[in-house]
């Protein structure tokens, strides 16, 4: 059944993305990618690994158990370029890569699997209300801007506040100990001895949230901080696409086509690596703002050919630690 759903799912955005380039001028499209260049691309990649270090330094910042060194920095950016490239090509909510992270710490430099756990949770929590604040921000400049229908402006308020509803939940079942909660429930069950080592980690990690949130306040907000440059990088990244192809937008205009391309993907993330979903809002947002729509599908394909690369760069690293996701869920257990 899940291998249907991931095909399906797949297949869904294969056919989104056929869509959206048939609605465009392909020799227009051409034109636009190919002025780009290899000089651009290489731009772009070096834009993309400041906006991935920032990502990877929300999530070191949050695991107390390893020093803040630029060796321990390099581990953490290799390993989170592995975990990511896995949760980008498969359609499970951005967790498929996360067991990756866990099992590359614990076997390569010891870290106990409480201490890597609870600090991906927390930087996932981060990284979510950063990109409410980022969202936010984004959906104000977008109601007062005259190129955006009703239409577009009642999603954008749609979306946002499905985010923050995302957000407060995620973080609560942290403050509430739903994890232990659920697992003692288990327990009473008869096969409640089985779920033993379950209720145990449970509350183990429940008490690393509780230990990180009440004695590092510093630490959370600096993961939140660099959380949050992670998605202004990303504004920063379509802003030169955008001039690479000709079609150059202010950074408030990139930045509100940046917010809704992040609203997509966070509402579609059973789509792998938001195929299909992602082109198609450049080519809403690009197209609104420019009124050249091919310009947007341009703008993500360049990025999309940057996903690659990385995807590809990170595959090559993970070849070296010979991991898969299967070997890291099955170490884990």
């Amino acid at each position: 059944m899940l291998r249907f759903a991931k095909l399906l799912f797949l297949l869904i955005g294969v056919a989104l993305l056929g869509v959206v380039v048939a609605s465009t001028d392909l020799d227009q499209l051409w034109m636009q990618v190919s002025a780009v260049g290899f000089s651009g691309m290489l731009a772009v990649l070096l834009v993309y690994s400041l906006y991935f270090g920032a990502d990877a330094l929300s999530w070191h910042i949050a695991l107390p158990a390893v020093p803040l060194s630029v060796r321990w920095i390099g581990r953490t950016y290799v390993v989170r370029m592995i975990g990511e490239a896995y949760n980008n090509i498969t359609p499970t909510a951005s967790l498929g890569g996360e067991p990756v992270k866990a099992w590359l710490l614990k076997v390569n430099w010891g870290v106990p699997l409480r201490d890597s756990g609870a600090s991906l949770v927390i930087a996932k929590t981060t990284s979510m209300f950063s990109l409410v604040v980022f969202v936010g921000v984004g959906v104000l400049m977008l109601l007062g801007h005259p190129s955006f229908t009703d239409t577009h402006k009642a999603i954008a308020l749609g979306g946002f506040s499905f985010i923050v509803l995302c957000a407060v939940v995620f973080f609560l079942m942290q403050h509430l100990r739903l994890s232990t909660h659920v697992a003692r429930r288990l327990g009473r069950s008869r096969f409640g001895r089985r779920l033993s080592g379950a209720l145990a980690a449970a509350e183990d990690i429940d008490r690393q949230f509780e230990r990180f949130y009440g004695r590092h306040g510093w630490r959370l907000a600096w993961s939140f901080g660099f959380a949050l440059a992670n998605w202004i990088l990303g504004v920063l990244e379509v802003y030169v696409i955008m001039h690479l192809v000709g079609y150059p937008a202010s950074f408030a205009e990139v930045w509100m086509i940046e917010c809704m391309v992040q609203l997509v993907r966070t509402a579609t993330f059973f789509i792998p690596a938001g195929l299909g979903t992602q082109e198609g809002a450049f080519l809403i947002g690009v197209g609104a703002l420019t009124g050249v729509a091919s310009a947007g599908v341009a703008t993500a394909l360049v990025r999309r050919c940057r996903d690659l690369v990385w995807i590809a760069v990170s595959l090559l690293f993970a070849s070296l630690y010979h991991v898969t996701p299967a070997v890291a869920s099955a170490e884990l257990r």
